[in-house]
């Protein structure tokens, strides 16, 4: 058995790579410029990167996949945003306060409930798009702000055109 380090379709599709790759990269910029303008960087460093950064890979590195789809990613995006606010809004009471810290664990059962909904949701509404998992995570960890929404929002807008505008170049790289 061989063992390469680069996968096999690079030097047939170089050019696709790098094309794709430059496209992820141009609209993360273009997410985190708007977030900048919009909301002043604070969500930039909540978990939140991580959920875009994901989404982006899949736009632009497998465009032809279920979770690259619209429905998937806004529809996968939405769910999460809309299990996590209840629950975030819950912890940010009086009683979620006293509870997170009488016992810390409560943070992480929360947590576990909101992304398993998320994901039961996303499966079941055929918008499965793993990173929105990661979104769901992001809200609950952050807690509820409009302006992390907004990021949210415009960033999976700004991805999801950039692909859409694009994709008829891309091939699935993977």
């Amino acid at each position: 058995m061989r063992v390469t380090l680069l996968d096999n379709k690079i030097r047939k599709n170089l050019k696709r790579y790098l094309i794709q790759v430059s496209f992820a990269t141009l609209a993360l910029f273009c997410t985190f410029v708007a977030e900048q303008v919009l909301v002043g960087g604070e969500e930039a460093r909540a978990i939140i990167v991580a959920a875009i950064a994901s989404t982006a890979f899949i736009l632009f590195i497998s465009p032809f996949s279920a979770s690259a789809r619209p429905r998937s990613v806004i529809g996968g995006h939405l769910i999460a945003v809309l299990v996590s606010i209840p629950i975030a809004l819950l912890a940010e009471t009086a009683l979620g306060h006293s509870l997170i810290n009488a016992a810390p664990w409560v943070f992480g059962l929360s947590a576990a409930v909101g992304v398993g909904l998320t994901m039961f949701l996303m499966a079941s509404t055929n918008t499965e798009h793993p990173p929105a998992a990661g979104t769901s995570l992001a809200v609950l960890a952050h807690g509820f702000d409009w302006d992390l929404i907004l990021f949210l929002a415009v960033a999976i807008a700004i991805l999801v055109a950039i692909q859409r505008a694009f994709r008829h170049r891309f091939i699935n790289l993977y």
